[in-house]
Formats: C-alpha cells, structure tokens, sequence
C-alpha cells in the first residue's frame, strides 16, 4: 500500500458545525471548505480504497462514537478490507482522519490493545449514544425489547409486561433506555424500550425526550387503510419547514400514469423522534436528502430501489429512507410528529410503482 504525503489548506478550528450527508460528523468537503477559510494547512496523504480506488485523507482530530447497531472498522477506507474490529452502538473512537470518499480514519482502545482502520462516516457521530446508569425500575405497561433504540431500525428481541423490574444500564438520547433481559436460551443479553414505558423519579421523567412524548409512545395502533386510490389529494409538490420538519404538499398519482402493481404492503409511520429513529432523530435521511412529509418513504432497497416513485392510495412517495425493521412489502411513511404517526397507525393496501 504507497501513501503520499503532502498537505493541503485544511482547519482544525472548525468554523461551522455543518454536517454530512447523514447528518452524522463532518466530511471531507466541509472540512476543506472549512479549512480554506481559515487559510491554515495540516498533513494530507492519499491510500487505496481495496478496489483500486486512490482515496484522498486530510488530517481531522476529534472524538467520534458509533450510532449503528454495529459498525466495522477496517484495513483500508472500502468495505473490501479485511475487519480489524466490530464495533457497536455507543463505542468511542477518535478519528485522526477524514476521507474523499465518506470513510474515516480512526482509532480504538479494544481489550487487545489499539486498532487503527477506517470505518464509515454515516456509523459516527459527534454526540455521545449511551449514557451509562444503574437502576432498578418498574414496568408500567406491556411493551416490546428491540435490539436498536428505533422503531424504523429495531428488530423485536423480548419483551416486558407491566409490573415487571428490569435493570437499567443506559439511556440514549432521553427517549431510550437500555436495559438487561434473559434471551430465549436463558443467556443474559442486552436491549431497548422507551423510557416512557418505566416508573421513573419524578427528575428522572422530567429529562426525558420531549419530542411528541406520551405514556405510550412508540407503539403502534390499527386502522383500516382500505381503498387502493382512497381521497381525492390535492396536487402540488411545494416545501415548507414547521418545527424543523419539512412539510410537502401531497401530490396525487397522475390519471394517465403507468402504475405496476407490486402487492399488498404493511404501511407503518415515523418521525424524526428519537423513539422512531434512535441515533438518526435529525430528518436526515439513508440517501442523504432531508426527510419531507407527504413525500419520504423508508424501504426494502433491494426490493424498492431508492429513487423510486410509488403510489399508496392514490398519492405518490419516494423511496429516499431505510431501516433494520423495514423488510420485504412493508413500507414506513414519513411523518410530523409522532402523534401524527401514532393516530394513522398500521395497515395493509397494494401498492404501485409508477413506470
């Protein structure tokens, strides 16, 4: 592997708090721009990304910690290196790099000494995941244990019934807390419901996530979603923000378009909360473009390529999101708040896509 060293106009003070495409840490683009305001320079070096690939690195110090369920670190800036490490949801690096081609180079402290690789930029974040606490508290109503802290991600592991006393050993952002559950093979293992679902004290409860907060937030509720091209929608296709959302205007499916039927699907909803989306609660979508109501759907990529257009009684949506918990012919539609989410609920039509 040739490494080149030179340097570049590059900041280390940075100007901004700009973000990447995932709206997760700083990418190479906005560090230089940042840097050519600054007029200051600092070490670049160029490496292979495993594929033949040359990728430039300029030099960015900070600490970082992982918002994926698991993120891999590894030997070149490409996902065709070998894995050094396998990181989780919480664990700290620092990077000591930021690459061309949205990788970082970082750092970590693993049981077995240091491992330095490269991991991608949409895995990290400036803010801190996991915030660590040790209690003891009661269950005040039934609920599922996810595997991720998000209904769009999280896959359903256990779960806890009202009265039960589980262990906590974490919050993340408010809106979560993780707990200890014994798995189906009686091993203790480690998951995720809503804090609201726990007696809490009182200060405990006011700290919580405030975004669309009930007493039985992130659960789902029934409704009957009947009728292929159900209202007459209003068409459209302007952008507002309210309450940092932006909001679209629904725009119906044209009379005379092709449509392929491609099934019945079961249509959920999210927010941009922190019980719907975990670490991701900023709008910021898989693809990189900000979440839009009337517009934004999460789906099974490989089922539904992003980018493409499809109707759900009678109004048009574009695959733009994903999650660990979207899986074949389900859909999850973007949504305000999470009221709004709760009060459309779950339900099952066909689905189209427009040709």
């Amino acid at each position: 592997m040739k490494f080149k060293i030179g340097t570049v106009v590059l900041s280390i003070a940075l100007l901004s708090q700009s973000v990447n495409a995932y709206g997760a840490v700083l990418d190479y683009e906005t560090v230089v721009e940042n840097a050519q305001k600054e007029n200051k320079t600092i070490q670049t070096f160029e490496t292979e990304d495993g594929s033949g690939n040359t990728v430039k690195v300029a030099a960015q110090q900070e600490t970082l910690y992982v918002t994926s369920r698991t993120a891999d670190i590894y030997t070149v800036p490409g996902d065709n290196g070998e894995v050094l490490e396998e990181l989780t949801l919480g664990n700290q690096v620092q990077r000591n790099g930021v690459c061309d081609n949205g990788w970082s180079k970082v750092s970590y402290d693993s049981s077995d000494g240091k491992v330095n690789g490269y991991i991608q930029n949409q895995m990290l974040s400036e803010d801190i995941q996991i915030t660590s606490v040790e209690d003891e508290v009661e269950v005040k109503s039934d609920c599922d244990i996810l595997d991720f802290p998000g209904r769009k991600d999280g896959e359903v592991v256990g779960e806890v019934i009202e009265l039960d006393q589980v262990k906590r050993t974490g919050t993340v952002n408010g809106g979560w807390s993780r707990i200890e559950y014994q798995a189906s093979d009686g091993s203790s293992q480690e998951g995720y419901i809503p804090t609201s679902v726990l007696n809490l004290p009182e200060a405990d409860s006011a700290s919580e996530d405030t975004i669309d907060k009930k007493e039985n937030a992130g659960t789902v509720h029934k409704s009957s979603g009947e009728g292929v091209f159900a209202d007459a929608i209003e068409a459209g296709g302007t952008v507002s923000e309210e309450n940092g959302v932006q909001i679209g205007t629904p725009v119906a499916a044209s009379s005379d378009a092709s449509l392929k039927p491609l099934g019945k699907f079961k249509i959920t909803h999210y927010c941009p909360c922190s019980i719907c989306c975990g670490p991701w609660s900023n709008g910021i979508t898989s693809t990189g473009v900000i979440a839009t109501t009337n517009h934004t759907i999460a789906v099974d990529p490989s089922q539904i390529p992003y980018g493409s257009k499809v109707v759900i009684n009678g109004q048009v949506y574009v695959a733009e999101d994903c999650g660990g918990a979207i899986k074949t012919n389900c859909i999850d539609i973007y949504v305000a708040t999470h009221a709004e989410g709760e009060a459309k609920g779950v339900y099952y039509t066909d689905v189209y896509l427009i040709q």
